[in-house]
């Protein structure tokens, strides 16, 4: 284990090491929780700081132009959504949120000024292995609390306590595709690798693991997210690999997975069916709709600009009221549950722009020759997709996630990492 250690680092200095040992932290710790999550970005800054002072060096080496462009988007879309404050009518509040959004500036900005050259791709895998490890790690502890439970006698329907994670489902959901995701791009290219045939099925077997804990968080949205991401591997193994066979094999056996899934246990779906059921009907399948029809109202009003940070609040509840907001929600809480309606509230226009170039970027970063990148890709249509369901940039445990995977996927795209490896990265 010593000796496997020291090869893991052979190419880091030491304050390389520190730095990295600090992401693995900020990676492990961000899905326990964001208070954790954010001693661990005070950390992982602190690294940073040390880094460039002993190596004597700011600035990262080798970052695609591409991937610097997306790192920058974040940081002026942090700016602009800082600088609202200026004309919304609650300026206190504004600079509030304004602080609560902090790491959407300091995280892109630890990778830029970092040189991070030395990462190769193994570094990110293994961050991605402690993502998943601790997902898993997780749903064992419930998983063991269900066997408790059904072993006293608890009915079926209550063996999983709801009450057991108390992370929001849409951002625990949010975390089980990404890493399901990033799972898939790592066995997928290591999967004819000697060293790799045994592991793979370990990773294949913890993919489908996690997928079933993000079925029993019962998140609609992460059921349309998985959907997405379970398309794009496909389309994958069939368009970009040639493994026609392999990519029907494996859709028809998530056909019937689900099939089987849906028979056997119903009321994991129930949200689904009973939002279809109502949409038929000709009613709002969710409340969502009406946030985003009220949202959208308002932003007809102010258009380039937009209200400014939690400048819209009082006219959003009167809207609220004014549709006869009902099933149960409080208008008095509810945002508009679309990060790009809540930014055309906020910034207008000119935001919404910045928002969806954020997205595109890396996008275009991740197909550019030879630097392909295939977990940025798959990352970005997970949070990508989940910015349509939730204002995912409201809450730090949504933007310490987002931004340090946004960040550190966008180390693979590196000019030392092609020279080091002579192929493309993905």
């Amino acid at each position: 284990m010593k000796n496997l250690i020291k090869r893991f680092f052979a190419d880091m200095q030491w304050y390389d090491a520190v730095w990295y040992v600090a992401a693995m932290l900020m990676a492990g710790s961000v899905p326990i929780g964001w208070k954790v999550g954010v001693w661990s970005l005070v950390l992982l800054c602190v690294a940073t700081v040390v880094k460039c002072v002993a190596s004597r060096r700011v600035g990262s080496r080798g970052l695609s132009a591409w991937a610097k462009a997306g790192l920058w988007l974040m940081v002026a879309y942090y700016a602009l959504c800082a600088a609202s404050a200026l004309w919304s009518s609650q300026p206190g509040e504004a600079w509030g949120r304004a602080m609560t959004m902090l790491p959407m500036a300091a995280l892109p900005c630890v990778f830029l000024v970092s040189d991070l050259s030395h990462l190769k791709r193994r570094h990110i895998e293994l961050l991605i292995a402690v993502l998943a490890g601790v997902l898993s790690v997780r749903f064992g502890v419930m998983g063991t609390r269900a066997a408790v439970r059904f072993f006293q006698g608890v009915p079926p329907s209550m063996l999983v306590d709801i009450n057991f994670d108390p992370l929001h489902h849409n951002y625990l959901s949010m975390y089980l595709i990404a890493a399901i995701g990033l799972l898939y791009a790592t066995v997928e290219r290591h999967w004819r690798a000697a060293g790799w045939r045994k592991r793979r099925w370990v990773v294949v077997a913890d993919m489908v693991m996690l997928s079933g804990y993000m079925v029993v968080m019962g998140s609609r949205s992460g059921l349309v997210i998985m959907a997405l991401l379970a398309a794009g591997c496909l389309a994958h193994l069939a368009f970009v690999r040639r493994r026609w066979a392999v990519a029907g094999v494996i859709g028809g056996l998530l056909v019937v997975g689900v099939g089987t899934t849906y028979l056997a246990a119903p009321k994991l779906y129930w949200r689904i069916v009973y939002s279809a059921e109502k949409m038929l009907a000709g009613e709002p399948g969710d409340g969502r709709q009406v946030m985003w029809q009220c949202g959208l109202e308002l932003v007809k009003e102010r258009p380039l600009w937009g209200w400014g940070c939690d400048g819209y609040w009082p006219e959003l509840r009167e809207r609220y009221r004014a549709h006869d907001f009902a099933e149960g929600y409080e208008p008095e809480r509810y945002n508009t549950h679309n990060m790009y309606v809540e930014t055309l509230l906020m910034t207008g226009a000119v935001g919404l722009a910045l928002l969806l170039m954020m997205v595109v970027v890396p996008v275009v970063a991740s197909l550019q020759k030879p630097r392909r990148n295939l977990p940025m890709a798959f990352f970005t249509i997970v949070y990508g997709g989940f910015l349509v369901f939730e204002v995912m940039f409201g809450r730090q445990m949504g933007l310490l996630f987002i931004c340090f995977w946004y960040g550190a996927l966008l180390t693979c795209s590196t000019r030392r990492q092609v020279e080091l490896t002579g192929s493309a990265t993905e």
